[in-house]
């Protein structure tokens, strides 16, 4: 017998219902009485009934599989494992610690976590419509458990379902009203089907230190934040029960969105998903390396014949993120600056960093007057300082939240707002 975890309460544990095909499932009295009443509401055709089957058939998965594609580990503890979904977690420990086979499942908690994805503390899918009334795109009261076709929305491949996954932005009304120009491509002339139709957001809350210009996706870059990985564990699954209902889907994500579409594509390919070019993506204003999306996209069979699957300004972010400019020389570069060097030389190193971009090949030269770009204001060439300025214009979250459909639109915005 094994020597039970401290942190779990164990009373009263036995099976829960027939076994049948798959592993035993065990919950004490507490957990047994809270799935019953899962189990009861499931059969309600309600909002709570729809949230109630999604619990439902999350527990009965944990009988076939107990390593989900939206699971994690707890640290140190290899069999202490919790499933995420938009809406509800499942802890879960591997073993009953009493009899049979170590590949059982206890259920040690069951947690709602609506609360905290309608506060915006946690990462959901949210249905999003747009009100007549208010002329708004609006998100349901309570997020979503998963997608799903409807009347205005058939799923199919001409008629496919839109999901949008944010980046940068201030809450999760400023997210559902920036996705849907991005989502159509910059296509204005679609806004009146859509807005019949409307879309769902896979909303993850943003760190409110980000709402300084954006320069901290430089030191984002290549870090996956757990909220992020919360995201992607979510949206995969999310594309993986699409995938089993044959739907079509298109993904588009959006500024440091297209890091959790990233990794949940990447959490798809570990468990072997071939989606059948069923659904596909897109990268808009992209902070996160498209080479790596499309080795991805490519590798669980996404739908990959359109041509324009990213989009991108030339901003810090989307230059070092979403490029080819992304080498261990400039990650190091970056880290220093910002982190290793006092203020009072970092403009030698500035110019240091440009002068050798000078010198060398196309990529380093790119990056050097990028860099340099954050000397604009001491005045180093009218050359660079144009490039600062352009490059400045694409990074600045309050510039960019449209859908740019060329290099000035940056300064369009800018000239729109007065700065």
């Amino acid at each position: 017998m094994s020597q039970l975890p401290a942190s779990a309460s164990y009373t009263g544990v036995k099976p829960y219902r027939p076994a049948g095909a798959g592993r035993t499932l065990f919950a004490n009295s507490q957990n047994q009485q809270m799935l019953d009443g899962f189990w009861a509401l499931a059969e309600e055709d309600s909002s709570q009934g729809y949230h109630a089957k999604a619990v439902k058939k999350a527990v009965n998965e944990l009988r076939g599989c107990t390593a989900p594609v939206n699971s994690y580990m707890k640290d140190g503890n290899p069999n202490r494992r919790c499933v995420a979904f938009s809406g509800f977690e499942i802890e879960y420990e591997l073993g009953n610690y009493y009899s049979g086979p170590q590949t059982d499942v206890t259920i040690v908690d069951i947690r709602c976590t609506k609360q905290d994805a309608r506060a915006e503390r946690k990462p959901a899918l949210w249905d999003i419509g747009f009100n007549e009334n208010s002329q708004e795109w609006k998100s349901a009261i309570h997020p979503t458990p998963v997608i799903k076709s409807t009347k205005s929305v058939s799923g199919t491949s001409k008629d496919p379902i839109k999901v949008g996954i944010n980046g940068y932005a201030a809450d999760l009304a400023h997210a559902a009203r920036m996705l849907p120009i991005h989502i159509l491509k910059g296509n204005k002339k679609l806004i009146t089907d859509f807005k019949n139709k409307g879309y769902y957001l896979l909303y993850t809350p943003q760190s409110k230190s980000i709402s300084k210009a954006g320069w901290s996706f430089l030191r984002d870059l290549g870090k996956v934040s757990e909220s992020d990985m919360q995201s992607a564990r979510i949206l995969s699954h999310q594309i993986i029960q699409a995938h089993k209902k044959q739907l079509h889907v298109e993904w588009t994500s959006h500024r440091g969105g297209s890091k959790v579409l990233t990794e949940a594509m990447r959490l798809v390919k570990n468990s072997s998903v071939n989606l059948e070019q069923r659904q596909r993506i897109f990268l808009s204003d992209h902070t996160s390396s498209q080479y790596d999306a499309d080795i991805l996209r490519r590798a669980i069979g996404m739908d990959t014949s359109d041509e324009k699957w990213h989009n991108a300004t030339p901003g810090i972010a989307q230059l070092i993120g979403g490029k080819d400019i992304g080498t261990a020389d400039v990650a190091c570069s970056i880290n220093e600056l910002l982190n290793h060097t006092p203020a009072d030389e970092r403009m030698d190193k500035l110019i240091d960093a440009a002068e050798k971009g000078f010198k060398t090949g196309k990529s380093a030269y790119t990056f050097g007057v990028t860099i340099a770009g954050l000397a604009t204001k001491f005045g180093i060439t009218r050359g660079v300082a144009a490039t600062v300025i352009h490059v400045i214009a694409s990074s600045i979250p309050k510039y960019n939240e449209d859908y740019h459909s060329g290099n000035l639109s940056p300064y369009k915005a800018m000239l729109k707002r007065g700065k």
